[in-house]
């Protein structure tokens, strides 16, 4: 009997012993099912950290290039804006405020007055109010230094008092012209005019004539030509 209980404990103690093994076996599936799911889970994580940054990246962009369209057009081309919204509008004739992302554009359409662009910020405040000129100081500062001069003076809104010296209805331009006495100074004003102003040819040449428009190209002087100074959008007045 006693052997028989003897066998009894050892059979006993050999399963617990396999019991024990499976366990550690299990444990140690479970362990590694957790390590592996951990491993999958990183590079997701990291993908998705990707994904955000990628999309931040493209919309950064994208704005900096809407952005830089608006001021090149606007700027050099007299185009636009394309990506500003207009939120104000004057009884000017129907002068429009643009609104973009960190900048401002006005775009000018006075009745009689100024027909311009303007870009800046968005403090940038509505002006009407020409820069007047006497055609004998404009050329001799045009004489002095015209890069300079041209510079001061572009996309500036201007008004001109000259001589009326050529009208040319089909183009629909006027040239007033100063030169003094010894050749020294001298400068063309070429005016496009807009097309509201009616029929040209009642102007007079050799007449004091004033005109208001905005600066918007300069040609240096030859040896068989002056100076030229461009202005577009102009309204004539003698």
């Amino acid at each position: 009997m006693a052997k028989s209980n003897k066998k009894f404990e050892d059979i006993s103690e050999e399963y617990m012993n396999i019991a024990d093994k499976e366990e550690e076996i299990v444990e140690s599936y479970k362990d590694d099912e957790i390590e592996e799911y951990e491993f999958e889970e990183a590079p997701k994580k990291r993908l998705n950290i990707s994904k955000i940054v990628n999309i931040i990246f493209i919309v950064i962009v994208v704005c900096i290039l809407m952005i830089v369209t608006d001021i090149v057009c606007v700027s050099k081309y007299n185009a636009g804006p394309f990506f500003a919204i207009p939120l104000h509008k004057y009884n000017d004739g129907g002068t429009k405020e643009y609104y973009g992302l960190g900048y401002k554009v006005i775009k000018y359409n006075q009745v009689q007055g100024r027909r311009d662009k303007e870009i800046g910020f968005w403090n940038l405040k509505y002006n009407s109010n020409p820069i007047t000129l006497q055609d004998i100081d404009l050329t001799i500062e045009m004489h002095n230094n015209e890069v300079n001069t041209y510079k001061k003076y572009y996309k500036r809104f201007v008004r001109i008092i000259s001589t009326l010296k050529k009208v040319d209805t089909k183009n629909n331009t006027i040239t007033m012209s100063y030169q003094d006495e010894d050749n020294k100074y001298s400068l063309d004003i070429i005016c496009k005019v807009v097309k509201e102003q009616g029929n040209l040819s009642k102007l007079e040449t050799d007449k004091e004539t004033t005109i208001i428009g905005t600066v918007s190209n300069f040609k240096i002087k030859t040896k068989k030509t002056n100076n030229k100074l461009y202005i577009s959008n102009c309204f004539v007045e003698q």
